[in-house]
């Protein structure tokens, strides 16, 4: 092999090597080869061309030259013209004078690019024995082209063969990494969907426990306003008869005095059920979806009101609260924690027993509600799953296992955290630590 005209043989394959080398993505290094390869054989024009096995042709992928632009939308059979023989037989072809070659029939694309063909070096490019596409260059500015040309034009074409299955490997990598991701994507999506309904669900399953409670609650004051209601009209039109006939005065009196009786009755109906439906608002806080700063100690009444009828008459509520400074968090969810931890422990005591609620701000900044039921308790191989979504202890047909899933997850989407001692038969602690810094 020859020194060409910019340098050795040797270098010019290392600068085309280094070249390769810098990209995997196949229009850049093809670009940068016929970069190359115009410049170190002092070539007019140059191009690319790949085979498309689908249509059995040969595409254009890069092309160098003037009116190179024009065909990009071209293709040559395979089989046809000196480019498509070439790759139908794998021999590269060499002609000095293309136009009285008989060989040479590309005056179609000479005159589509407006380009006059004088000298043609084209060569095969392999990969794994196989032709995958052809290296054109034409007119060679000082003479015909040599063998020294062919040999180095081969070498190239040789490296690019190998490029170009890299670049197309990586192609087709990020193709089905692309594919993988969204797939991943959707599956994600679905679970997140599928997560969300499970929420919701549990979400619901609480609130129709709630719902039934309150309706209770209410029921009974409501009842009470009710039946008074009819009596003090009773009354009322006892007094107008009495009043009727003066002898009658003192009845008339006694009258009055059971209808204010029964009025006090109503009014402390109406502020327990003004309580109770205060509590459930407050609870829900429907109107706040974003985190604002707030008092726990609000939340713990109202969530306390609507769990009444689980503790009426059987678990004693104490209550020792610490100065809590106000937390910033979406209150309804931190209201849900705090109704899945009191319900659990109201389920887990069997007949009488207590449940104690102590919060302080502990020197490290922390904001913390501690729950203590006098329950049975929870064994230590269930202790260590009872945040798993699913795991429930209450048996078949009883909740979803959600319940204290959803609490991890809202107290770990406020960047806190949520403990759990529990002894078999003395009863178990939820702690809820959030943030206050």
């Amino acid at each position: 092999m020859t020194a060409t005209r910019n340098g050795s043989p040797f270098s010019t394959l290392i600068e085309v090597g280094t070249a390769l080398c810098g990209t995997l993505h196949l229009h850049e290094l093809l670009g940068a080869m016929m970069e190359r390869v115009r410049e170190v054989l002092d070539a007019e024009a140059c191009s690319v061309m790949l085979v498309d096995e689908t249509t059995r042709t040969l595409r254009w992928e890069v092309a160098l030259g003037e009116g190179a632009g024009k065909l990009q939308t071209l293709s040559v059979p395979i089989g046809q013209g000196i480019s498509g023989g070439v790759a139908a037989t794998g021999t590269a072809v060499r002609i000095e004078d293309a136009q009285h070659d008989p060989r040479w029939v590309g005056r179609s694309f000479d005159a589509t690019t407006g380009f006059t063909t004088r000298s043609i070096l084209c060569v095969p490019i392999r990969a794994r024995d196989r032709v995958i596409g052809v290296v054109q260059v034409l007119n060679r500015r000082t003479g015909p082209f040599t063998d020294a040309d062919q040999e180095l034009l081969e070498a190239l074409a040789s490296m690019g063969g190998v490029a170009i299955e890299n670049a197309r490997l990586y192609e087709n990598l990020e193709e089905k990494v692309q594919e993988r991701t969204a797939a991943l994507t959707q599956t994600l999506g679905e679970l997140r969907s599928t997560q969300a309904q499970l929420v919701q669900s549990e979400k619901m399953a609480a609130l129709g426990d709630l719902v039934a409670g309150v309706a209770h609650e209410i029921n009974t004051p409501l009842g009470a306003v009710s039946s008074n209601t009819d009596l003090v009209g009773r009354a009322l039109g006892k007094i107008k008869d009495a009043l009727a006939d003066p002898s009658q005065a003192e009845k008339a009196h006694s009258f009055l005095d059971r209808a204010n009786s029964m009025v006090e009755v109503s009014r402390d109906a109406c502020r327990r059920i003004g309580d109770i439906v205060r509590s459930l608002r407050n609870f829900a806080r429907l109107d706040e979806a974003e985190r604002k700063p707030a008092n726990l100690h609000e939340g713990l009444e109202s969530t306390l009101t609507l769990v009444t009828h689980l503790l009426k008459n059987r678990i004693t509520i104490h209550k020792e609260y610490g100065q809590l400074p106000p937390v910033d968090c979406h209150v309804n969810q931190i209201n849900q924690v705090f109704l899945n931890i009191l319900v659990n422990a109201a389920q887990a005591i069997d007949g009488p027993g207590a449940i104690t609620i102590r919060t302080r701000h502990n020197p490290a900044g922390w904001a913390v509600v501690e729950i203590t039921d006098t329950g049975a308790g929870i064994p230590p191989e269930s202790l260590q799953r009872i945040f798993d979504p699913g795991y429930t202890t209450k048996g078949v047909g009883v909740g979803t296992g959600l319940g204290l899933a959803i609490c991890f997850r809202i107290v770990n989407d406020h960047h806190g955290k949520i403990e759990v001692d529990s002894t078999v038969g003395a009863g178990t602690t939820f702690r809820i630590l959030l943030p206050t810094k």
